[in-house]
């Protein structure tokens, strides 16, 4: 399953199995026992430390934090914008897979993935 967060793109072949075995690495809570909200909160945790440092997330933890995503919420996108606080705060959609597939490809070809494009048509 593609998944979008923020600009990177990344593909979790089953992502209930991926989160299983890699949620004690991940560093949150029991993710069977977390709320979607819970799950959102820990996801905003950590984007934010990112953007706090400009650094750019490693795909694994971007695969691990879209796992915990699609288990708990279902969404195949999620977009971490900051607020005027300077936080950033999710915001969810489902993205129809052939738009995931265009930006699979072109950020395989070197592309950055332009999420202005995708985010004001998104639900």
């Amino acid at each position: 399953m593609l998944f979008l967060l923020n600009d990177q793109i990344v593909d979790i072949a089953v992502p209930e199995a991926h989160l299983s075995m890699r949620w004690k690495g991940l560093g949150c809570d029991d993710p069977y026992g977390m709320r979607a909200s819970e799950a959102l909160d820990f996801a905003a945790g950590v984007v934010n430390k990112h953007l706090a440092s400009e650094t750019l997330m490693e795909p694994k933890l971007v695969e691990d934090l879209a796992a915990l995503i699609i288990a708990k919420t279902g969404a195949n996108a999620a977009l971490f914008p900051k607020d005027e606080t300077g936080l950033a705060k999710p915001r969810l959609t489902i993205l129809p897979e052939s738009i995931l597939e265009q930006l699979k490809s072109a950020s395989t070809d070197g592309a950055q993935v332009d999420v202005a494009e995708i985010w004001p048509l998104a639900a």
